[in-house]
């Protein structure tokens, strides 16, 4: 029961996390590689993210901010599950206000984005998530913020709160994130380098096309892949905004699971943070469910 409750909290706080990140990164390139063995056979999945952030405009109380994301997915050896490519596509948007005390901001946020194999692209690919947040500086070292978001995906709707904070206890310690999807403690070695300990939940799903007739639409199934994961990471920073850093962790929870069609009356199911509302979602067709490392490797220019 625990492991399915924070599934679902991963699965509703998942799109709010790229467009509430902590850190204004401009420009970013991604690599994840998650080996996991299945008896003899050594299989594998590897994911590049493709992060590109805009300021559409910049004022002393107000902001908009546009971010295009680009993803890829594919699987070794995975063949009870998926042996698939998968795609991603989407808009991210964050309209923030600083209030007169300007210690007090409001962000408005958004995300609309295409997730599938690319075969055939119908409005099931498309998933959606609007959300606020409300941040509160109460001094330099500390910041936190309250916010809900609303998420239409393949399995229904979901409506989650969440926390942000920011602490900075001294000059080296730094413990930020956002509860409980994110959450980091990073120690500054030098100006250039740190380290950290943190927490990452993230689930990724995607539409896979019907291949049995021509009912696109009707027949279509689901691939949705969940790691929640304890890592290490080490973060270099060369010249003022370019930023290399590589992370290794081990996964708890670490799930590839296919859905065959699921009913359009599945599809109008809802969950309030951990807890569903009404019917109960479907189980997965297929399911791959091994423990096993996470390691990352991404390069960002950030401000």
């Amino acid at each position: 029961m625990l492991n399915r409750q924070l599934i679902i909290a991963i699965i509703c706080l998942s799109p709010v996390i790229g467009i509430a990140q902590q850190r204004k990164e401009l420009a970013q390139i991604g690599y994840i590689y998650i080996p996991v063995k299945l008896g003899d056979t050594s299989a594998s999945a590897k994911v590049l993210d493709i992060e590109l952030t805009m300021p559409v405009f910049r004022k002393p109380k107000e902001s908009l901010m546009l971010k295009m994301e680009f993803g890829k997915m594919t699987f070794h050896n995975f063949r009870d599950v998926v042996e698939e490519t998968l795609y991603s596509v989407a808009l991210q948007g964050a309209y923030s206000r600083k209030f007169s005390d300007t210690t007090k901001t409001f962000t408005l946020l958004g995300q609309i984005g295409i997730f599938s194999d690319w075969e055939d692209i119908t409005g099931e690919d498309i998933r959606g998530t609007i959300g606020f947040q409300y941040k509160y500086a109460r001094s330099p070292r500390l910041k936190y913020g309250l916010g809900l978001a609303y998420s239409n995906q393949f399995f229904g709707h979901q409506i989650s709160p969440y926390v942000t904070f920011d602490y900075r206890p001294n000059a080296r310690w730094d413990i930020y994130g956002q509860f409980p999807t994110n959450v980091r403690a990073a120690y500054l070695i030098t100006e250039r380098d740190n380290v950290a300990l943190g927490i990452r939940g993230f689930t990724r799903s995607y539409r896979l096309s019907n291949r049995q007739s021509s009912s696109h639409y009707e027949n279509s199934g689901f691939i949705q892949t969940t790691q929640w994961s304890a890592k290490l990471y080490y973060e270099h920073t060369f010249g003022k905004h370019l930023t290399l850093t590589g992370s290794a962790g081990y996964a708890i929870i670490n799930k590839f699971r296919q859905f065959d069609y699921i009913p359009g009356s599945m599809l109008n199911s809802w969950t309030i943070i951990t807890f569903p509302v009404g019917k109960k979602r479907p189980d997965p067709n297929q399911e791959v469910s091994k423990a096993g490392m996470v390691y990352q490797l991404s390069l960002s220019y950030t401000l």
